[in-house]
Parts: structure tokens; C-alpha cells; sequence
């Protein structure tokens, strides 16, 4: 089927490629071989982006590298904007606009708490996993929808934590560090989990040399 629609798509470059039956033959074993598996749906889509982007019939790695659905194309955000949406929008992600349940998703895929919390060069891989794992599932034609919880839940109150980053903030802690020092408080109160996670917190203050008494 590849090859009788690459035929079509590039007509005499095609049969200069391909000019004899041997090489044809072999080709094909070779792009059988390769794409073993691949889903009807991603070739399709890849075949459609070679009358785009290649002006003569592509090699497998380059066919390879089409199979990976664009969010652009499938009119979703581009990967970057989709990260500095998650980023913003995980501190409360109930009252926030997003722009495509995608995004949303993939967000929660990750963690809300890490990627508000964590430094790019640890939340941008995961990130970046779990989105293309949610635009392959659009590439499929499958629905995406945010599920909420049967029974709405009270916001936790995070006043104490909030509370806490801010005294950090103004210490001169940067945001995403003060908020992982202030994580400890989302555990139970007197519980030694939390303890243990505040001694972790008061280390790193004594690290970088901040002066900050931590709420028990």
C-alpha cells in the first residue's frame, strides 16, 4: 500500500528511486521489516505529511520520524506551550482555563504538584512523554475528556504551605525550590513523614545558607 501510494504522490521520482524490479523488491522487504506493527492510522497520517515536507520519496528513518503525530497539525499547542500551560495553570488546575484537554491531561499524567514545583530539567521529559502519549490518542480519533470526581471534594487548604513559600520567596529562595521545601506541610500534621520531609527542608535551607524557622 506504501508503495503504491508513494507511486501516485511522486510519479517519475518514484520509478527513478525505484527503477527496476530487484531494487523495488528489496525495498519493499526492507520497509515491510521496518514498520511491522505500525498502526494503519499512523501510516496514513505519515503519508499524508510526506506530500508536505518531502519532494522525493523518503527513506524509512525518515518515514520513521513522520509516524509521530505533530500537535500543531491535529490543531493542539506545540509541545513548548502545552509545558508552559501545565506549569502555569497546575497551581490550581479546577479554576483554570486550558486550552485543550490534552494539556490537562498530560499535566495531571505528571503530577500537578511536580510540575509547579519542579525545575524544567526535571518536569519538561516526563512532560514531554505524556503529552505525545495524549496527541497519539487525538492522532487515533479518540475523545479526550477531563473526568471529575463523582463527588466534589473541598479544596485542601494550602494556606500554610502558600504561607511558607512566600516567606521563602522573600528570603531569597526561588519559586520552584520554595515550593518543594514547603511540600512537607501537605503531609499529616504530626505524622513522621512530615518530620522527616521538614529535616530534609531545614538541610537544604542550611545549604543555601537561608535563615528561616520551618513550621512544625
Amino acid at each position: 500500500m506504501i508503495f503504491a501510494r508513494f507511486h501516485h504522490i511522486y510519479t517519475h521520482k518514484f520509478e527513478s528511486a525505484y527503477g527496476d524490479e530487484s531494487t523495488l523488491t528489496l525495498a519493499k522487504r526492507e520497509w515491510a521489516y521496518s514498520l511491522a506493527g505500525t498502526p494503519a492510522h499512523l501510516v496514513e497520517y505519515a503519508l499524508e505529511r510526506c506530500k508536505l515536507e518531502f519532494a522525493w520519496p523518503p527513506t524509512i528513518a525518515d518515514f520513521v520520524q513522520l509516524l509521530q503525530p505533530q500537535p500543531e497539525a491535529l490543531g493542539l499547542p506545540g509541545i513548548r506551550e502545552a509545558y508552559l500551560e501545565a506549569c502555569k495553570n497546575s497551581h490550581s488546575p479546577a479554576n483554570r482555563h486550558w486550552s485543550h484537554a490534552a494539556v490537562h491531561l498530560a499535566a495531571r499524567d505528571v503530577g500537578f504538584f511536580r510540575m509547579r514545583t519542579e525545575a524544567e530539567r526535571y518536569s519538561w521529559p516526563p512532560f514531554e512523554k505524556a503529552y505525545q502519549e495524549r496527541v497519539n490518542q487525538v492522532a487515533r480519533g479518540e475523545e479526550l475528556v477531563v473526568s471529575e470526581p463523582a463527588i466534589a471534594l473541598p479544596d485542601p487548604d494550602t494556606s500554610a504551605e502558600l504561607n511558607l513559600v512566600k516567606t521563602l520567596e522573600q528570603a531569597g529562595v526561588e519559586a520552584p525550590v520554595a515550593y518543594k521545601l514547603a511540600y512537607y506541610l501537605e503531609k499529616p500534621p504530626g505524622s513522621e513523614v512530615r518530620e522527616r520531609y521538614r529535616e530534609h527542608s531545614r538541610q537544604r535551607l542550611d545549604e543555601l545558607g537561608v535563615t528561616v524557622t520551618l513550621p512544625a
